[in-house]
């Protein structure tokens, strides 16, 4: 089983079953074993089912840690992993060789080598419980030591909530212990990027932004991972987002800053969501001229930019180029990727299910966004098969995965917005509720949506006050959804104030606030239509222009807007023309 851990990813839960078994049975496996297992997690950077995994081994050995190799281990397994993404000592203009203070903290002997060791292997708890005991012996570890476990603890969940301030000022005055003023800049530079990483992924960006000025009053600049980490923690919306990327991977190219898989795998991440799929096809090209090999993830994250942009061909090949890859790991994310593109766009039923039995011969396990699209093909293409979409919702009550919110919602869209059929709609509801699952968005949109199609807008209001009461928070879609029913109502001083209450993109985020999309401006717009107020629709289209989203995603609204023009002016020309006509007559 741990064998095929490494190969194949298997995840934790079929691990965990056999050390119960095997506990039952009287047949213990050794520590050892139990420590060989956790590593292999690691490889895999599967942290929570390391987590899970660790937690299950100390009912058999209470008080369980992992047994962490050697260095001289870790240097083998580095050199056995091509694609490992562990991220660089370099930053700025160190990036020729390693980090002095890295090199001094690994000397042997050196007690702060056990600390950065353990991070190495994502061991927070472990690094954390080092530092204790060298400080309570009055022992100073390294900046670097410092550095790793700042940064390791901030990735961990378990750990995020670590006095990053005390580890901060700690770091700090063993940096002020080293004498050699270059080693000393070099030290600096690893605690402010740590920082700076820390405060990014826990969302405290007004700390990260004076990490990063540090930084910069050193003379240098983040690493690959510090500017990586700043790009996840921005959530200005997919567009600005993109325009982000693109300014911070020509930044990391002037200051000649050595990109890592990591990087390269976020950038193209925001660039597809701002559908920009010939930049992201450039830095994939750029990434290889920099010999870095592209991963599961970054093939995933390809194989996404090309479906949102139709390239049906180019997803596939890029599908294919993965799968024939040398350091090919088969991972779900891909065929989800592929599955999704033929259930939502194409329609295309049996192209979906070859990516799907595609899946299960390469033994990887279906996930619940699986299921989820596996539903609405069977629910929402012609020929439709209802009952094969009810059956697979029951299957989930016994199988590894079992049933979410997200299945029900699919059934009750499937129902109530593709076949009408708000009653069915609403037993599948009243379904879910029975087997104990509590909605918290997703099905409460699904049957706002059918009550809209429906054109019941009293029972739409009702559910999304149902939604709020039950301290779960609104969404863009749903309140997409509010301004259409508003609009087919001829309400529109109501579908305005919905509109009006949400947070346009640029502005601070509100605690609570609802942040407009492109297609809130769309359904704006069309309400507007419905009612025949072209200038109001122009209005709202020149406020979307103000938000600077690119043409590609202004262009659908304005032709909408052009077409209802051109059919008002055809009505009024036929009534006037129409009119003289029979005058004349």
């Amino acid at each position: 089983m741990q064998a095929s851990l490494v190969k194949s990813g298997i995840r934790y839960r079929q691990l965990i079953e056999v050390l119960l078994d095997s506990k039952e049975m009287g047949i213990v496996p050794s520590q050892e074993m139990c420590s060989k297992i956790s590593l292999s997690f690691v490889t895999l950077g599967d942290y929570s089912g390391q987590l899970a995994w660790d937690t299950a081994v100390q009912e058999i050995y209470p008080g369980f840690k992992p047994a962490i190799p050697e260095e001289k281990h870790y240097q083998q397994q580095q050199r056995q992993s091509p694609n490992n993404n562990r991220r660089s000592n370099n930053g700025g203009n160190f990036n020729k060789s390693h980090n002095p203070s890295a090199q001094i903290a690994l000397r042997h002997g050196d007690p702060s080598e056990a600390i950065i060791r353990a991070c190495r292997f994502g061991y927070a708890a472990v690094a954390l419980e080092e530092i204790s005991k060298m400080v309570s012996r009055n022992q100073l570890p390294s900046p670097q030591a410092f550095a790793d476990t700042i940064q390791v603890c901030a990735k961990r969940e378990k750990e995020r909530t670590t006095n990053y301030q005390e580890l901060y000022q700690l770091a700090m005055h063993s940096v002020e212990a080293i004498q050699d003023m270059t080693h000393r800049r070099a030290a600096e530079y690893e605690v402010y990027n740590a920082m700076l990483v820390a405060n990014a992924t826990l969302g405290d960006m007004a700390a990260a932004k004076r990490n990063y000025d540090d930084i910069v009053n050193l003379g240098q600049f983040p690493d690959a991972t510090g500017y990586a980490t700043l790009l996840i923690a921005t959530t200005t919306g997919a567009i600005d987002e993109a325009h982000d990327a693109l300014r911070i991977l020509e930044e990391v190219k002037r200051h000649n800053i050595k990109p890592n898989i990591f990087f390269y795998n976020v950038v193209i991440g925001k660039l597809s969501r701002g559908r920009k799929i010939e930049r992201v096809l450039e830095v994939y090209e750029d990434m290889i001229m920099q010999s870095i090999r592209p991963n599961a993830i970054t093939y995933g994250t390809l194989i996404s930019a090309c479906t949102r942009v139709g390239s049906e061909d180019m997803a596939r090949n890029l599908f294919k180029e993965m799968t024939n890859s040398p350091n090919y790991h088969p991972r779900q994310g891909p065929h989800n990727a592929m599955i999704q593109f033929y259930v939502r766009q194409k329609k295309d039923r049996n192209a979906a299910l070859e990516y799907y039995q595609d899946m299960l011969q390469r033994k990887l396990a279906p996930t619940e966004h699986t299921y989820t699209l596996l539903i609405e093909a069977f629910a929402c293409i012609a020929p439709y098969d209802l009952t094969e979409a009810n059956r697979l919702i029951q299957s989930l009550k016994r199988g590894p995965v079992r049933a979410t919110e997200a299945h029900y919602g699919a059934l009750i869209h499937a129902y109530g917005v593709e076949h009408r059929d708000v009653s069915t709609a609403e037993v599948v509801f009243d379904n879910m509720l029975k087997v104990g699952i509590t909605p918290k968005g997703p099905a409460y949109q699904s049957m706002i949506e059918s009550y809209i199609t429906d054109r019941n807008l009293r029972r739409a209001i009702e559910v999304r006050n149902e939604l709020l009461a039950s301290g779960q928070p609104s969404s863009t879609y749903i309140e997409n959804t509010m301004i259409r029913g508003f609009g087919q109502a001829e309400d529109l001083a109501a579908a305005e104030g919905v509109f009006n209450a949400m947070t346009d993109p640029h502005l601070p985020k509100v605690p609570g606030s609802i942040v407009k999309e492109p297609s809130t401006y769309h359904s704006m717009v069309t309400a507007y239509l419905e009612n025949s107020m072209l200038d109001k629709a122009y209005d709202t289209l020149a406020m979307m222009r103000g938000q600077q989203y690119p043409e590609l995603v202004i262009k659908p609204v304005e032709e909408a807007i052009h077409a209802a023009s051109t059919d008002l002016t055809h009505i009024i020309n036929h009534h006037v023309y129409g009119a003289e006509y029979l005058h004349l007559s």
